[in-house]
This record gives C-alpha cells, sequence and structure tokens, in this order.
C-alpha cells in the first residue's frame, strides 16, 4: 500500500488529513493548481452584469479571469491577460464596449476577439485573428455566476445534481430574494479549516449560545447529506414550551420554517436561515497558507422589514464572529505540530471526511 493509499484509508476510517496540510507553502501552492484552477469558483451576484458591457474581475487560483455580458446579452469569460505582454487587460469591475488593455492599448470585443492593435498595420503578416484572449467557461446557479479556466472536468449543472431541487424542497426560492449587502473581511486560518467549521454542527451547542437556542442541534435532529461534490445540512426551529420559551436572536416567523446549510466543492456555501425569505452566500478565498478572505452576501425578500433584516444579519455575523474564534484556534493548534492529525466522530462530522477526501483525492490524483 503507497502512502497516498495509506492516508485515504485512515480517512476513510475517520482520521483527519495532517496538521502540516494547513501550514505547508507546497500544499497551499498545489492546492492552488490542483484544485482551485480546476474547480468552478464563485465569481459574482448576476445583479453585476446586468447589461451588455458591465464586466468583473477575479482571480482564480493564479489566473486572472474577467466575466462579462457581451452584445447579445450572455455572459462569457476571458482569461485577463493581453495577448501582448501579458498585462492584465481590465481591472475592478464595471462596464466597457470594449475591454481595452492598460499597457499598450491592444484591445479586444466582449467575445474576446483582438479586434485592434496599435502599429500593427506595420508588421508583416499580423493576424488580428490569431491573438484572441484565451477563453473561460462560465455558468450560473439562481443569481450566483461561477467561472472555471480548466477545460476539463463536470459542468456546474452537472456537479450541482439534485442539490437544487432538494434545497428547492426545503423553501429555497431564488426569484424571492434580492441582493442587499456584501461584506468580506479576513480570518488567520487555512480555507480548509473554515469549510470544515462550516461542515459540522458539534460545536454549535457549545461555541453558538444564540444558534442554538433558535435551531435544533441534536445529532436527532441536525440531518445531513452529501453527494459527489456537495453537502448540506437541514435543522428545523427549536421547539421550546412556553413556559421555557428563551430570547431568540430574531423573529423567526414566515414561510421558512427550517434552515439549510449548503456546500460546494471547493470553497462555496449557502445558508437559509428560519423565518421570512433569506439567504446568505459565503465563499471563502485562500490567501496563504495561514489567511482566508471570508465574502458574504446577503439577500432578501422585497417585503423583509428593515428591522428583519438587520435582525438576521446581526445574528449572522454573531455566528460568523464566534466561528473567526475558532477557526483562528485550530489554526494555531495546527501550526503548533504537537498533535499530528486528528480523529473525527463520524456520525456528526462525516461532512468533514467527506470534504477532507474531495481533498485527498485532489491532491493526490
Amino acid at each position: 500500500m503507497t502512502r497516498t493509499d495509506e492516508l485515504s484509508a485512515t480517512i476513510e476510517a475517520g482520521w483527519t488529513l495532517p496538521a502540516d496540510w494547513y501550514v505547508s507553502q507546497d500544499i497551499f501552492e498545489r492546492e492552488r493548481e490542483q484544485i482551485f484552477e480546476r474547480s468552478w469558483q464563485y465569481v459574482c451576484h448576476v445583479g453585476s452584469l446586468e447589461r451588455p458591457g458591465d464586466y468583473v474581475t477575479a482571480e482564480i487560483g493564479r489566473v486572472p479571469v474577467v466575466v462579462v455580458r457581451n452584445k447579445v446579452g450572455e455572459l462569457a469569460g476571458f482569461v485577463n491577460v493581453c495577448r501582448h505582454r501579458c498585462a492584465e487587460v481590465v481591472q475592478g469591475s464595471g462596464h466597457r464596449n470594449v475591454l481595452q488593455c492598460h499597457y499598450h492599448a491592444w484591445t479586444y470585443d466582449l467575445d474576446g476577439q483582438l479586434v485592434s492593435a496599435p502599429r500593427s498595420e506595420r508588421e508583416d503578416s499580423f493576424d488580428l485573428g490569431s491573438f484572441c484572449l484565451q477563453k473561460v467557461r462560465v455558468e450560473s446557479w439562481g443569481p450566483f455566476v461561477f467561472a472555471n479556466v480548466s477545460a476539463d472536468g463536470a459542468s456546474l449543472a452537472e456537479q450541482l445534481g439534485d442539490l437544487p431541487a432538494l434545497m428547492t424542497g426545503d423553501g429555497l426560492d431564488f426569484s424571492s430574494v434580492r441582493l442587499v449587502e456584501r461584506s468580506e473581511w479576513e480570518v488567520a486560518a487555512n480555507w480548509k479549516i473554515v469549510v470544515e467549521n462550516f461542515d459540522e454542527c458539534y460545536h454549535c451547542s457549545v461555541a453558538h449560545p444564540s444558534f442554538s437556542r433558535l435551531m435544533e442541534v441534536g445529532p436527532d435532529s441536525y440531518r445531513l447529506e452529501s453527494d459527489e461534490w456537495w453537502s448540506r445540512a437541514t435543522t428545523p426551529l427549536r421547539a421550546w414550551p412556553d413556559s421555557r420559551q428563551p430570547d431568540l436572536p430574531y423573529d423567526a416567523s414566515g414561510p421558512v420554517q427550517a434552515a439549510q446549510f449548503a456546500f460546494l466543492w471547493p470553497n462555496f456555501t449557502l445558508v437559509q436561515n428560519p423565518g421570512p425569505p433569506n439567504l446568505m452566500a459565503l465563499y471563502f478565498v485562500p490567501k496563504g497558507p495561514q489567511r482566508t478572505v471570508v465574502v458574504s452576501e446577503y439577500l432578501f425578500g422585497d417585503d423583509a422589514s428593515p428591522e428583519i433584516i438587520n435582525d438576521i444579519m446581526e445574528f449572522n455575523v454573531l455566528v460568523g464572529a464566534e466561528d473567526q474564534r475558532l477557526v483562528e484556534s485550530v489554526q494555531r493548534g495546527m501550526a503548533s505540530n504537537r498533535v499530528p492529525q486528528g480523529r473525527l466522530l463520524l456520525d456528526s462530522e462525516r461532512l468533514i471526511q467527506h470534504f477532507q477526501l474531495l481533498v485527498h483525492r485532489a491532491l493526490t490524483s
């Protein structure tokens, strides 16, 4: 049995990935190439790409990309690197009729075709059509736009499988919510620790008192499921007798009477809390072996009052701050090099195992 097979077998048995996989620069570089540059990565809410000419830039692993709405209203994606001297063609986001490189003004249309290169007419046999921007795959899930810089692998729809239908069955309705706010912050922890914290609620009764007052967190109520590329947890509102009704973090009355927490490989998640139509997209952007930027986007129904929007967002911020303290503590423990490998309790933490097997497969295949 090879070392790779041995590690796979230990993960199957309930042991974790080695601690040094969370602190190693070499592992991080391999992840950028073998995970992020080969997977679907969230780029933006579709509201940023409403009109032909709207564009958004992003970085996928080491690859700059730009996603645009072209002249016929379709989404298109390209490697955001000029075919002349490799400068990034455009920066940030906004609206343009063409994509013009800021270095020497090589100009591409919204389908990535080179239409102008100053002084190229002075060159023999210079063919504009030979220097188009490299294409990137672009697909959407509801209002969320994803890009994939690899030409290989499953489509986003294939990777999602029956997850959208399952989430719809539990109350998710993209048409009922609109983007209200976007925020981001940095966490001093490896991106995998952040995902793994999301993937279990074994810690909820200990670390999230307000969450545990609102929702059922026991193992018989907090239901876990997974497929090849995704996992999900669902749980109902907590039932309290009137005589013991505690102070809840917000008024959860409304059409959504269960929470669901979905993870899509490798770093995108959706959270739907009980109450009025609401949704939070969370994605985790690795910035180094021990640094992750967490980006959250909040979506609410048109009928949600400013008060309930504020209350639910404050609840999510509180839970996020509690989680940040946890994952940063885990990162310090990993960096100590004193416990080479952890041990999962698979009845409650099998979605972590599911995730770690995907990581292991991506880095060893």
